[in-house]
C-alpha cells in the first residue's frame, strides 16, 4: 500500500473500531460521554494517541461566560474546537510505531482494538477514582504554569466564586494570561476577564 492508503486505512479503522466501543469520530478526535465526563482521544501522529478528559458541563459553562453559546453544537467541538477548554491528559498509547511499510490492512483493526481496550480500562479506573464529574477538580495550572481555565470553571460549578476571584486577580497582577482571548470592538479581552466578571456577578 502507499503512504496515503496507510493514513486513510488507520483513520478508517479508528472510526470502525471506535464505533464498537461507543466512540464518535470527528477528524483527528474520537470521543464519548461517560458518567458526565467528556473523554476524547487525540490522534495527532501515526505513532500514538492521547486520552484526555474534562467534565461535560465545563465547555457549556465556559462558552456561556465567553459569549460563544453557538459552540455547544456539534459535540465534537469540545475535542477539536479552537475555543474548547483543555482536558486533563490521563493516558498515552503507542499505535503504529514501526515503519508504515511494515503494516498490512489486517493489522489496523488488531492494533486499534488493543488500544481501545487499554483506553477503556483507563476510563474505568479514572471513574472509579473520580465517580462524580460535578465534584471532580482538574489540574489547577496548565502547561505554561498559568491557572487553568478548566480549573476555574470547575470552581465556579462548585460555587467557589471567591476562590476564582482571588486566583484571577493574582494572575492578572502578575501579567498572566489565560491562553484564550476575544476581540470586542478594537479591544482584545483575555479569558480571565470574562471569568472574573461572571464570578463577581455571582457573589
Amino acid at each position: 500500500m502507499t503512504k496515503k492508503e496507510f493514513e486513510k486505512g488507520i483513520n478508517s479503522y479508528r472510526k470502525i473500531v471506535g464505533n464498537n466501543f461507543g466512540y464518535k469520530k470527528s477528524g483527528y478526535v474520537s470521543y464519548k460521554i461517560v458518567n458526565g465526563y467528556f473523554f476524547y482521544i487525540l490522534h495527532l501522529v501515526d505513532t500514538s494517541v492521547d486520552l484526555k478528559v474534562k467534565p461535560f458541563y465545563a465547555d457549556d459553562l465556559w462558552w456561556d461566560i465567553f459569549q460563544m453559546p453557538e459552540n455547544k453544537k456539534p459535540l465534537s467541538l469540545r475535542g477539536n474546537g479552537a475555543f474548547a477548554l483543555s482536558g486533563e491528559l490521563i493516558g498515552e498509547y503507542p499505535t503504529f510505531v514501526e515503519n508504515w511499510k511494515n503494516y498490512e490492512e489486517q493489522d489496523f483493526e488488531k492494533i486499534w482494538t488493543s488500544v481501545f481496550n487499554k483506553i477503556e480500562e483507563e476510563i474505568a479506573n479514572f471513574i472509579s477514582q473520580n465517580p462524580s464529574a460535578d465534584r471532580y477538580m482538574p489540574q489547577a495550572t496548565n502547561m505554561r504554569g498559568d491557572v487553568s481555565l478548566t480549573y476555574l470553571i470547575a470552581l465556579l460549578h462548585n460555587h467557589k466564586e471567591l476562590k476564582v476571584v482571588e486566583l484571577i486577580q493574582e494572575a492578572q497582577n502578575n501579567n498572566r494570561r489565560s491562553g484564550m482571548s476575544k476581540w470586542i470592538g478594537d479591544k482584545e479581552i483575555d479569558g480571565y476577564s470574562f471569568v472574573l466578571k461572571y464570578a463577581n456577578s455571582m457573589l
